[in-house]
């Protein structure tokens, strides 16, 4: 009993390791990369949360129409007109109700807090910092459901690539509703799996409150309703009463804390506020099969700026043979049907041109890559594919961070490496007993590689990287 207590005592400093290692490499550069301006939308929400602190009027930037206040500023702020601006005025609109003001809010009431009472005073060193510590909650959580429904491995293996992939890291650092709809996703699938599991009421209801307060963040926050709906479908096994009883408890709970964006936007005015959430629906709508291409193709940092991620395309090739193979296992049932509820928010709003739109895909695509690469640890499943993925991974690390002409001196000694690593677990497959502790190792080898390619990879990223390599 004092060994197991131990044991967990232990897993538990491991993960929270995890935790603080995702806070530290967010926190580095943090003010600088992204490039400050890059998407103006962070400073909007600050705006919008200092503004309504200060006056009780939303005041941000908006690219619809709709608006009958608009005003051209110069809001010079971390020198955006000497670095990413064209050199045009910032159109402000108020009240602005683009979207719900609660990330607003966090973010220009910490600012406020630090004694900001003007626009030209949120720079990203202040306003990214709430950002940081909710990027990192998220962290935690996927670590946290892993353990749940998977077990510690696949725990440590997807905190450790969620907590060190550049793209997601980079990502986390960026003001955007999206980084604050991901937490509550994967806190409603926690609570949703416990709740299945345990049948206590207490599970249903946080599910509900997180799911009503993600909607405050952005309407696309409509996506733990969604899930909940797929989630308690997927699990009727008494009756229809039972499925109705559950959902309609979860509505009654959600409903009315999603349905205060409403009262909030009729104080401005109810006509008003229609006609700005209805000019949403113009925006650019990217529609068939190249939407789906790009999203699995491209990893899109913001508007313009790339980063290709090969463990985010590698999650993407997982679940499309999950798709073929239809699992059994709960906790991957509940991962999928994220990812489904997410791709039809995706798809319905149209979200091809913006990177940030795609951020909530990435935890669950890793979800699901840690699972896959415990499988071929632990149980030695689909050894040859869990091969292939992982060097997949570390070539493209390796390559990034060496670049490729520099890698060409060591290329053969990388054919005789990747030929003996594939040769050993041939050998391995004709031997049962020890074929899974053979690849145990070798793939805990590969795994510490990605971390550490990884690792290097974010700390050469600085300001000149991000003009000359990141397209």
């Amino acid at each position: 009993m004092m060994k197991n207590n131990f044991l967990k005592i232990i897993k538990c400093f491991l993960l929270v390791g995890i935790v603080i290692l995702a806070l530290l490499v967010r926190k580095k550069n943090y003010a600088e990369i992204p490039i400050p301006g890059q998407s103006v939308d962070e400073y909007s929400y600050s705006w919008v949360g200092l503004s309504l602190i200060e006056s009780g009027m939303p005041v941000g930037i908006s690219g619809i129409e709709g608006y009958k206040h608009s005003l051209p500023r110069y809001v010079n702020v971390d020198r955006f007109f000497q670095t990413v601006s064209s050199g045009d005025p910032l159109i402000i609109n108020y009240p602005w109700m683009d979207h719900p003001p609660l990330l607003g809010l966090i973010t220009g009431g910490y600012a406020y807090l630090s004694g900001v009472r003007v626009f030209e005073d949120t720079t990203s060193y202040i306003i990214r910092k709430p950002i940081i510590i909710i990027s990192t909650i998220s962290v935690a959580l996927l670590t946290i459901y892993c353990w749940i429904n998977f077990g510690f491995l696949t725990a440590m293996i997807g905190g450790l690539i969620y907590a060190t992939t550049p793209l997601v890291v980079l990502s986390g650092r960026m003001i955007q509703a999206e980084n604050a709809i991901i937490p509550s996703l994967l806190a409603c699938m926690i609570f949703t799996s416990l709740y299945i599991k345990r049948k206590k009421d207490v599970w249903l209801f946080m599910v509900a409150l997180v799911a009503g307060v993600a909607t405050l963040f952005k309407l696309t926050g409509v996506v733990c309703h969604l899930f909940v709906l797929f989630a308690l479908l997927g699990n009727l096994k008494k009756s229809k009463n039972s499925f109705w009883n559950d959902f309609g408890f979860f509505l009654a709970i959600s409903l009315p804390i999603s349905f205060l964006f409403v009262i909030y936007g009729s104080i401005y005015g109810l006509p008003n506020f229609k006609n700005i959430l209805f000019s949403n629906y113009n925006r650019f709508y990217g529609i068939g099969p190249n939407v789906l291409i790009e999203l699995i193709r491209n990893q899109r940092l913001t508007q313009h700026k790339f980063l290709p991620e090969i463990s985010i395309i590698s999650g993407w090739l997982v679940f499309l043979g999950l798709l073929i193979k239809k699992p059994k296992n709960f906790g991957l049932k509940l991962t999928m049907w994220g990812i489904f509820s997410y791709l039809i928010i995706y798809i319905f709003f149209g979200s091809q041109p913006y990177g940030w739109y795609s951020f909530p895909f990435w935890p669950l695509l890793i979800i699901i890559l840690a699972k896959f690469l415990s499988d071929g640890i632990e149980k030695g499943k689909n050894l040859m594919a869990v091969f292939f993925v992982s060097i997949l991974i570390v070539g493209a690390n390796i390559s990034r961070v060496m670049g490729i002409f520099e890698f060409q001196v060591y290329a053969n000694w990388w054919r005789i490496l990747v030929s003996t690593v594939f040769f050993l677990l041939i050998l391995s497959s004709f031997c049962k007993q020890k074929k899974v502790f053979v690849f145990r190792i070798l793939l805990l080898m590969i795994m510490a590689v990605i971390i550490y390619t990884n690792l290097v990879y974010l700390r050469s990223i600085n300001i000149d990287y991000w003009w000359q390599n990141i397209s």
